[in-house]
């Protein structure tokens, strides 16, 4: 029996739809060589209109281009909207966020289609799906934490994901092994709330405690990469642990700031003031000089004016990110946000999203021209077929490609700039 998985937004996601590929091989299934497979799962993502649309229209062309296959549905889009999906023809079973791992069992009642959607998400519980292979050759995900408490105003995550809710230490650390006995070479370690990450037996132990815990698991090269944090939640601890051991721990800060103005900021209920925020980066270029900074913006938040527009901009040239995930403000079902009155046109909200993407090309530049005359190490991912040369990022995650007539996958390169 065949099956393809279509997975929509974050790495989250992505990390749960490779749980649910590992358990459905080891039961017997494999994976679709083109379109048509036997039965169909979507994982859904809901952080925008966009992306919902998305979601919907992925079902809705599986639904009509094989209409006697059985679509199964997760996620994020279907544990608020589980009405739209299970109205379309072919949805046997739907899940949102919780018991994931149990939707291949669906399989049992062909006849009936099921509605497994528990919508109190605020008493969702730890699921843990560990992964043995990770998403990609070299690279693995793990996931150590879910949910969010935040309630940022903008946000509909505490209302998919629900509360937020960590995962034990010793399962954390046995499925690292796992991956680096299979041949990962970068633990890319995350979550919804990942800093907030405290073992629910050991209220004492923290997330700097498990990184120290993932620096010496193998004899083999690896290295750690954390996928996001809030700066809020960075300690002097943090900073000198990624200061005292740069060849382990990658120093690149994904520190998502959405805006650059003190005044957007108090409307999206964030939890930090800016002068908080430039001093952690600070702090971080004191200790670790060739730290890359990356960041997501919301541009165009209701009544976001264009000075308060180049307050962001200024913010994120001023803090240098090498990278920046902009992207327009999109209205969220109970979310404060969506009440508020004095809409930005969608017209200005992509221009302004245009001009903080030109602004991250420009950064990246000086990102590089900083690091002229230095080492990086590039791990190498594979081979691009269409160029024919090795790609592969280096610590502080820039991409690089590199002709060889050597097999260099899964190889540390290094490269002076």
């Amino acid at each position: 029996m065949t099956y393809k998985i279509y997975t929509f937004g974050c790495k989250v996601n992505s990390y749960e739809s490779q749980a649910l590929k590992e358990r459905l091989e080891k039961n017997g299934y494999t994976p679709a060589k083109g379109e048509e497979a036997d039965v169909y799962f979507v994982n859904t993502c809901a952080v925008t209109n966009e992306a919902e649309r998305k979601d919907l229209q992925r079902v809705r062309r599986i639904s009509r281009n094989f209409p006697d296959k059985p679509i199964y549905i997760m996620g994020c889009s279907s544990q608020i909207h589980k009405e739209y999906y299970l109205s379309i023809p072919g949805v046997k079973g739907v899940v949102g966020n919780s018991e994931k791992n149990i939707i291949e069992t669906f399989f049992e009642k062909k006849d009936e289609k099921i509605d497994h959607v528990d919508m109190d998400s605020r008493h969702f519980v730890y699921q843990d799906t560990p992964t043995h292979e990770g998403e990609k050759n070299v690279r693995g995900y793990i996931k150590v934490q879910d949910g969010c408490d935040n309630f940022c105003s903008y946000c509909v995550v505490p209302f998919t994901r629900g509360k937020s809710r960590c995962r034990k230490h010793d399962s954390i650390i046995e499925e690292c092994k796992a991956l680096l006995d299979h041949g990962i070479k970068e633990l890319i370690i995350g979550g919804i709330d990942t800093g907030c990450y405290v073992d629910p037996e050991d209220s004492n132990y923290h997330f700097v405690d498990l990184l120290k815990d993932l620096l010496d698991l193998s004899p083999v090269e690896y290295r750690i990469r954390i996928s996001s944090i809030e700066a809020s939640q960075i300690t002097k601890e943090y900073i000198s642990l990624f200061a005292a051991h740069q060849d382990k721990l990658c120093p690149h800060f994904h520190l998502p700031l959405q805006s650059g103005s003190e005044h957007v900021l108090q409307r999206m209920n964030r939890k930090y003031h800016l002068d908080d925020y430039r001093h952690i980066c600070l702090s971080i270029k004191e200790m670790i000089p060739d730290a890359a900074f990356s960041s997501d913006v919301i541009t165009g938040f209701p009544a976001e004016s264009e000075e308060e527009f180049k307050e962001t901009y200024d913010f994120c040239k001023e803090i240098g990110f090498m990278r920046i995930h902009a992207f327009p403000y999109s209205e969220r079902p109970f979310t404060m946000a969506a009440k508020l009155r004095n809409p930005v046109p969608m017209r200005i909200r992509m221009d302004r999203t245009k001009r903080l993407i030109e602004l991250s090309e420009e950064n990246d530049q000086k990102f590089r021209k900083q690091l002229e005359g230095k080492e990086v190490t590039v791990l190498i991912e594979g081979l691009n077929k269409k160029t024919m040369e090795y790609e592969g990022y280096s610590e502080n995650y820039l991409r690089f490609s590199i002709p060889s007539d050597e097999d260099l996958t899964g190889k540390f390169i290094k490269i002076k700039l």
